[in-house]
């Protein structure tokens, strides 16, 4: 049947009805496509065969919002962020407990390194120390600006004490500290974690490239930056604030449940071709244990070395001794003539170290 020209839709009805339509369409894309930053209760990420199994969304989401701070929560968190963001958005991040941080231990040794180091001291500011008790807390507030209180994982949990390596309360504390590495990326953050046993005395940001989603340390490393054969330390570990790096950190953490016996670090290990594989396919980049180093696989060039982490080294006391030589040797170091450095016979003491070989 003809339609009389009256009843012809005029070019303005036609234009928005089509505009209407394309919204619509881009709406439905995006929706259907979107997928969450943490693992569904279906482990949407799951391999298949895996018995993980992860705790459903929104109970995640619960638990990451909810107020850890004792001063305000995730708004006072946010704002500290802004307060030790670096202009590329980058923020440095410790973790201790109150033995770690007590008078004279970890993190007073953590600190000086970057007072001796060469052109770091103005990272300190950059720093957000996450205490793991209450303790922790007031010991970080009478050294430090950047003080967050995270409550664990597990209700009554005691995280203060010096607890011994691979213990259920260990692997507790390790893990605690995944949910508030995920948080710093979901506010748009670069994080870079760096264990409160690592000393720093030169940037280490000059060995990490835009090009990967992340870049770690490494206790083994056999030449090539790209090697997934590499052992990883997740100790030092630099996270790009993306969606994709959010979604392999949430991964990462419903994976201990495949590994429930086991810290974060080995876990990481043995699914690091997962989180490089399809669907998430982040880059992971490996830093030489030249530059970046440990006890491990120590860098024994104090003209290359960036960072030196008690690695291979189990317990308080052997860390902390370690620790404090290391900072000793390398005041040495800098406190000699640049062309007796530059000659490379200026190196570590290694008579009477706990660890240090």
């Amino acid at each position: 049947m003809a339609i009389s020209k009256s009843a012809q839709p005029s070019p303005v009805a036609i234009f928005l009805s089509g505009a209407a339509s394309a919204t619509a369409l881009l709406v439905f894309f995006y929706t259907a496509t979107a997928g969450p930053a943490w693992p569904t209760a279906t482990t949407e990420f799951a391999p298949q065969g895996s018995q993980a199994v992860a705790r459903p969304a929104s109970a995640l989401a619960t638990k990451a919002s909810s107020p850890t701070n004792a001063t305000g929560g995730d708004d006072a968190f946010a704002r500290m962020l802004r307060r030790a963001a670096m202009e590329d958005r980058t923020v440095i991040m410790t973790s201790v407990n109150e033995a770690w941080a007590a008078e004279g231990s970890l993190l007073d040794s953590f600190l000086e390194s970057f007072r001796v180091g060469l052109n770091i001291s103005h990272l300190v500011k950059h720093i957000v120390v996450v205490a793991m008790d209450e303790g922790a807390l007031r010991r970080c507030r009478a050294v430090h600006p950047h003080c967050h209180l995270l409550l664990p994982d597990v209700d009554g949990l005691d995280l203060s004490g010096a607890k011994s390596y691979m213990t259920k309360d260990y692997l507790d504390l390790v893990w605690s500290k995944l949910r508030l590495q995920h948080r710093v990326l979901l506010l748009g953050y670069n994080l870079l974690f760096t264990d409160v046993d690592v000393a720093w005395f030169r940037d280490p940001r000059v060995h990490i490239t835009a090009a990967a989603d992340i870049t770690t340390s490494s206790d083994f490393y056999f030449g090539d930056p790209d090697d997934l054969g590499n052992y990883p330390n997740t100790g030092f570990i630099y996270f790009k604030a993306t969606p994709r790096n959010a979604r392999a950190m949430a991964y990462w953490h419903a994976a201990r449940a495949r590994f429930p016996d086991n810290h974060d670090q080995f876990v990481f290990n043995e699914i690091k071709r997962e989180l490089a594989a399809p669907p998430i396919g982040v880059r992971i980049r490996f830093v030489d244990s030249a530059f970046v180093s440990g006890f491990c696989q120590l860098g024994r060039d104090l003209n290359r070395i960036a960072t030196v982490h008690m690695t291979c080294c189990i317990g308080l006391e052997n860390k902390l001794h370690d620790l404090r030589r290391v900072v000793e040797d390398w005041r040495r170091y800098v406190s000699r003539p640049e062309w007796e450095r530059r000659a490379g016979k200026i190196g570590w003491r290694f008579q009477g170290g706990k660890c240090i070989h």
